[in-house]
């Protein structure tokens, strides 16, 4: 009897182990990043804290999000932040519920004194045009084949493209990103062009479908309710107002 009672204990912590759930971060900067290589910022937080309510350990790591991608596609990772919803990502994406909607200006990037060489989405026509690949900025320009666009895989790599003169514009979702880059290799030669593209998207965290459809359904609707109440609640706002950034927008 004993013995089968110090069994049972050695036992027992695995049947209350928390499930472990692997995302993927980037520099999204106040959003999130990398800061002396750990995950920071209020996505990041708010995610963790989703995730400990449903019995869940989130375990980060930094990846470009082309990669991010790939792997929500093949199920080597469970969830992304900041996936922008598009007809495409629905056959391998699951998006859990939005926290909100954000106003995301798509701005273009173009040598200093270039601003006004680029005053409406016809002016695009000709140019060299640096993408990250597997961004979606808006229907029009991501769909457009006539387009002469030239696509890296991060911020990075595009910053010394265009610091390198091989391209004539920049296509910007997220300004703050390209411009902390621009100022790890000492570039300033740049402005933003007179064009831009004014919209309004959700903020989403991206699920694999994958998984989904497989034996996690459970656990990411659980996360999704959560964050649900989250968002309704105001608690993701308290928590974006913590780091001095302006939360998402409540959408109905």
């Amino acid at each position: 009897m004993k013995c089968l009672l110090l069994l049972s204990l050695f036992f027992l912590p695995l049947c209350h182990a928390e499930q472990v759930l692997r995302a993927d971060y980037r520099e999204r900067p106040p959003e999130m990043q990398a800061i002396d290589a750990l995950p920071v910022g209020p996505l990041i937080e708010v995610l963790d804290t989703a995730a400990q309510r449903v019995g869940a350990r989130i375990e980060w790591r930094y990846a470009p999000f082309v990669r991010s991608l790939e792997d929500l596609k093949s199920g080597r990772i469970d969830l992304a932040p900041r996936v922008l919803f598009t007809a495409e990502r629905m056959d391998y994406v699951h998006f859990l519920p939005s926290i909100g909607a954000q106003r995301k200006s798509i701005r273009f990037i173009v040598k200093t004194g270039q601003q006004a060489s680029l005053r409406s989405y016809a002016d695009l026509q000709g140019k060299v045009i640096g993408v990250k690949r597997g961004t979606a900025y808006f229907d029009q320009f991501d769909g457009d084949s006539a387009l002469t666009k030239s696509l890296a895989t991060d911020d990075y790599l595009l910053a010394g493209m265009f610091r390198a003169g091989r391209l004539d514009v920049m296509v910007v979702l997220d300004a703050e990103a390209i411009e902390a880059q621009f100022n790890k290799i000492g570039f300033s030669d740049y402005s933003y062009a007179d064009y831009q593209y004014e919209q309004s998207v959700g903020n989403y965290y991206g699920a694999s479908k994958r998984h989904y459809l497989g034996d996690k359904r459970a656990l990411y609707e659980q996360l999704g309710q959560t964050l649900r109440g989250m968002r309704e609640s105001g608690e993701i706002a308290r928590i974006y107002h913590r780091y001095g950034v302006v939360p998402p927008e409540t959408e109905e």
